[in-house]
């Protein structure tokens, strides 16, 4: 036992360097919601730990070795992505490498009982700044061709050129902030975890987990017209100041 606590010290050793960087820097801007996921995680597993103390006493431990492979991929992108200083392949590696030091060490009855928490660990990754960029540029744009439809239709003197909204004699430009995307992934993540833990029927998760999309989009628009109706009262200094930033 005192083994694999070794064993999980050096895992946790291996990634510190990773995480105390992306925690600094790396998860700024669009994936700010990284932050609270490592603590999800440890505490979804922790709230199990009764199940797994029942499963690792009374459940027959048998070898698998098609987890060493999944461990070995796993390694092999850390070393991969520390060589070629790339957070993706970095922050992605800790899954399969878990997943496969998990069903290695305990099994895959332990392996199963956890396998949501270490999937979950799937929203620590930085995606590659172009992924990002292909998902929120179409994003802006449809925040701001709605916007200026919706304003347009209580005729408030509004224009639009690409991202640059002309509201009165006022500029604001839809910026990544203002995709929504922060507010999907945020509240996605967390419908997630509410899901997992809570009981009930599967098509009421699915509906919830369902509605996050719709329900995200539709708040990030109200945000940007309130944005838009700020800044055309009371200027750009109110509206693209103190209201953006806490918005």
């Amino acid at each position: 036992m005192n083994f694999n606590y070794l064993i999980w010290a050096l895992v946790a050793i291996m990634y510190t360097p990773i995480f105390y960087r992306l925690y600094k820097v790396g998860w700024s801007d669009d994936y700010s919601h990284a932050y609270f996921i490592f603590p999800i995680v440890l505490w979804l597993i922790w709230r199990k730990r009764a199940e797994l103390k029942q499963i690792f006493q009374n459940t027959p431990y048998v070898k698998n070795f098609f987890s060493l492979p999944v461990f070995l991929l796993g390694l092999l992108m850390f070393v991969f992505g520390w060589h070629q200083d790339y957070d993706f392949i970095l922050t992605f590696s800790l899954i399969p490498l878990s997943l496969g030091l998990t069903t290695y060490i305990y099994g895959m009855n332990i392996t199963k009982a956890v396998s949501f928490p270490l999937f979950y660990l799937i929203f620590l990754v930085p995606p590659p700044a172009a992924v990002l960029d292909a998902i929120t540029l179409p994003m802006r744009h449809g925040v701001s061709v709605v916007a200026e439809i919706i304003l347009r239709f209580f005729d408030y003197p509004i224009t639009r050129n690409g991202l640059l909204i002309t509201v009165g004699y006022n500029e604001i430009f839809m910026g990544a902030p203002c995709s929504g995307f922060r507010s999907l992934i945020t509240m996605f993540s967390l419908v997630l975890a509410y899901v997992y833990i809570s009981k009930g029927a599967l098509l009421k998760k699915f509906v919830l987990a369902a509605l996050i999309i719709p329900f995200a989009l539709v708040g990030n628009v109200l945000r940007v017209i309130t944005l838009c109706l700020i800044t055309f009262y009371f200027g750009e200094e109110a509206g693209q100041g103190f209201f953006h930033n806490f918005s």
